[in-house]
Protein backbone atom coordinates (compact mmCIF):
# COMPACT_ATOMS: atom_id res chain seq x y z
CA UNK A 1 0.00 0.00 0.00
CA UNK A 2 3.13 2.29 0.71
CA UNK A 3 4.14 2.24 -2.72
CA UNK A 4 1.13 2.98 -4.25
CA UNK A 5 1.03 5.69 -2.25
CA UNK A 6 4.54 6.88 -3.43
CA UNK A 7 3.84 6.54 -6.92
CA UNK A 8 1.00 8.60 -6.24
CA UNK A 9 3.09 11.44 -4.85
CA UNK A 10 5.99 10.98 -7.54
CA UNK A 11 3.24 11.23 -10.53
CA UNK A 12 1.92 14.09 -8.68
CA UNK A 13 5.16 15.69 -7.98
CA UNK A 14 6.24 15.35 -11.97
CA UNK A 15 2.77 16.38 -13.47
CA UNK A 16 3.35 19.76 -11.05
CA UNK A 17 6.93 19.85 -12.51
CA UNK A 18 5.29 19.32 -15.98
CA UNK A 19 2.85 21.70 -15.54
CA UNK A 20 4.77 24.84 -13.90
CA UNK A 21 7.03 24.08 -17.25
CA UNK A 22 4.54 24.88 -19.23
CA UNK A 23 3.23 28.00 -17.35
CA UNK A 24 6.31 29.53 -17.50
CA UNK A 25 6.73 28.84 -21.10
CA UNK A 26 3.77 30.38 -21.92
CA UNK A 27 3.99 33.74 -19.74
CA UNK A 28 7.82 33.64 -21.52
CA UNK A 29 6.27 33.53 -24.89
CA UNK A 30 3.44 36.13 -23.87
CA UNK A 31 6.38 38.73 -22.40
CA UNK A 32 8.57 37.77 -25.20
CA UNK A 33 5.40 38.54 -28.01
CA UNK A 34 4.55 42.19 -26.47
CA UNK A 35 8.09 43.18 -25.73
CA UNK A 36 10.60 41.97 -28.07
CA UNK A 37 9.81 44.95 -30.13
CA UNK A 38 9.55 48.40 -29.03
CA UNK A 39 7.14 51.33 -30.69
CA UNK A 40 7.32 54.81 -30.33
CA UNK A 41 5.25 57.14 -31.30
CA UNK A 42 5.91 60.68 -32.47
CA UNK A 43 2.78 63.14 -33.04
CA UNK A 44 3.46 66.25 -35.24
CA UNK A 45 6.41 64.03 -37.06
CA UNK A 46 5.41 62.73 -40.41
CA UNK A 47 7.66 58.95 -41.56
CA UNK A 48 9.09 60.83 -44.18
CA UNK A 49 10.27 63.51 -42.04
CA UNK A 50 11.95 60.88 -39.81
CA UNK A 51 13.25 59.16 -42.62
CA UNK A 52 14.40 62.37 -44.02
CA UNK A 53 16.11 63.13 -40.87
CA UNK A 54 17.77 59.77 -40.55
CA UNK A 55 19.28 60.28 -43.93
CA UNK A 56 20.22 63.95 -44.03
CA UNK A 57 20.54 65.19 -40.72
CA UNK A 58 21.21 62.37 -38.32
CA UNK A 59 23.14 64.04 -34.98
CA UNK A 60 26.53 64.15 -35.46
CA UNK A 61 28.94 63.41 -32.41
CA UNK A 62 26.25 61.15 -31.06
CA UNK A 63 28.50 57.92 -32.55
CA UNK A 64 25.42 56.79 -33.19
CA UNK A 65 25.55 55.52 -37.71
CA UNK A 66 22.19 55.16 -39.81
CA UNK A 67 22.57 52.85 -42.98
CA UNK A 68 18.95 52.59 -45.23
CA UNK A 69 18.28 49.15 -46.03
CA UNK A 70 16.96 48.74 -49.17
CA UNK A 71 15.22 45.38 -48.91
CA UNK A 72 12.21 43.94 -51.10
CA UNK A 73 9.56 44.47 -48.24
CA UNK A 74 6.34 44.93 -49.62
CA UNK A 75 4.79 48.75 -48.72
CA UNK A 76 1.43 48.38 -46.00
CA UNK A 77 -1.90 48.17 -48.50
CA UNK A 78 -3.15 51.27 -47.66
CA UNK A 79 -0.09 53.11 -49.39
CA UNK A 80 1.70 54.18 -46.04
CA UNK A 81 5.32 55.04 -46.42
CA UNK A 82 7.39 51.78 -44.91
CA UNK A 83 11.45 52.68 -44.18
CA UNK A 84 14.02 50.46 -42.90
CA UNK A 85 16.99 51.35 -41.60
CA UNK A 86 20.10 50.42 -39.57
CA UNK A 87 21.62 52.06 -36.52
CA UNK A 88 24.66 51.08 -34.97
CA UNK A 89 27.30 52.51 -32.93
CA UNK A 90 31.31 51.87 -33.14
CA UNK A 91 32.20 51.56 -29.27
CA UNK A 92 29.08 49.56 -28.27
CA UNK A 93 29.66 47.46 -31.22
CA UNK A 94 33.35 46.92 -30.09
CA UNK A 95 32.16 45.89 -26.79
CA UNK A 96 30.30 43.06 -27.77
CA UNK A 97 32.41 42.02 -30.62
CA UNK A 98 35.45 41.78 -28.16
CA UNK A 99 33.34 39.61 -25.89
CA UNK A 100 35.83 36.61 -26.25
CA UNK A 101 33.43 34.14 -25.75
CA UNK A 102 30.50 35.18 -26.59
CA UNK A 103 31.76 37.75 -29.63
CA UNK A 104 30.15 35.79 -32.31
CA UNK A 105 26.82 35.03 -30.27
CA UNK A 106 26.39 38.91 -29.68
CA UNK A 107 27.62 40.03 -33.03
CA UNK A 108 24.39 39.90 -34.37
CA UNK A 109 23.26 42.64 -31.50
CA UNK A 110 25.70 45.00 -33.56
CA UNK A 111 23.20 46.56 -35.93
CA UNK A 112 19.62 47.23 -34.54
CA UNK A 113 16.98 46.87 -37.27
CA UNK A 114 14.67 49.88 -37.06
CA UNK A 115 11.73 50.52 -39.70
CA UNK A 116 9.59 53.75 -39.79
CA UNK A 117 5.99 54.17 -40.61
CA UNK A 118 3.28 55.96 -40.76
CA UNK A 119 0.19 55.50 -37.90
CA UNK A 120 -2.80 54.73 -40.00
CA UNK A 121 -4.90 56.76 -38.29
CA UNK A 122 -3.42 60.21 -37.76
CA UNK A 123 -0.68 59.67 -39.95
CA UNK A 124 2.35 60.74 -37.11
CA UNK A 125 5.17 58.46 -37.45
CA UNK A 126 6.16 55.29 -35.95
CA UNK A 127 9.44 53.79 -35.61
CA UNK A 128 9.82 50.13 -34.62
CA UNK A 129 12.63 48.47 -33.61
CA UNK A 130 14.37 45.50 -31.84
CA UNK A 131 13.88 45.85 -27.90
CA UNK A 132 17.89 45.45 -27.58
CA UNK A 133 17.58 45.69 -23.84
CA UNK A 134 15.34 42.33 -23.74
CA UNK A 135 18.07 40.65 -26.18
CA UNK A 136 20.90 41.63 -24.11
CA UNK A 137 18.73 39.59 -21.00
CA UNK A 138 18.69 36.84 -23.52
CA UNK A 139 22.10 36.33 -24.69
CA UNK A 140 23.27 37.04 -21.30
CA UNK A 141 26.85 37.93 -20.06
CA UNK A 142 28.18 40.77 -18.73
CA UNK A 143 28.35 42.94 -22.21
CA UNK A 144 25.10 41.85 -23.50
CA UNK A 145 22.83 42.81 -20.84
CA UNK A 146 24.35 45.98 -19.26
CA UNK A 147 25.16 47.64 -22.91
CA UNK A 148 22.16 46.35 -24.70
CA UNK A 149 20.55 48.41 -21.60
CA UNK A 150 22.20 51.41 -22.54
CA UNK A 151 21.76 50.99 -26.39
CA UNK A 152 18.31 51.06 -25.65
CA UNK A 153 17.96 54.49 -23.60
CA UNK A 154 20.46 55.48 -26.38
CA UNK A 155 18.10 54.35 -29.38
CA UNK A 156 14.79 55.93 -28.00
CA UNK A 157 17.09 59.08 -26.61
CA UNK A 158 18.35 59.76 -30.24
CA UNK A 159 14.94 59.16 -31.42
CA UNK A 160 12.99 61.80 -29.43
CA UNK A 161 15.53 64.44 -29.67
CA UNK A 162 15.22 63.74 -33.93
CA UNK A 163 11.77 64.25 -33.51
CA UNK A 164 11.93 66.92 -31.43
CA UNK A 165 14.50 68.87 -33.79
CA UNK A 166 11.78 68.24 -36.51
CA UNK A 167 9.08 69.97 -34.52
CA UNK A 168 11.09 72.97 -34.07
CA UNK A 169 12.15 73.72 -36.91
CA UNK A 170 7.97 73.15 -38.48
CA UNK A 171 7.41 75.34 -35.32
CA UNK A 172 9.54 78.09 -36.77
CA UNK A 173 8.67 77.93 -40.60
CA UNK A 174 4.96 78.24 -39.47
CA UNK A 175 5.34 81.35 -37.07
CA UNK A 176 4.56 84.27 -39.06
CA UNK A 177 7.39 87.22 -39.91
CA UNK A 178 6.54 90.91 -38.70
Amino acid sequence: MKTNSRKKIFLAFCLGIMAGAAAMFCAGLLYLRHNLVLRGNYPGVTADDLDDALENEFPAGTGWHAVREDVSMPLPRDGRPLFHWRLYHRDHARALIDDSRRGITLSPLVTTAVSVTADPDDGHAVVARLNPALLGVLFGGDAGSALCSEVAEEQSALFDAMADAIRSKKATRKEPEP
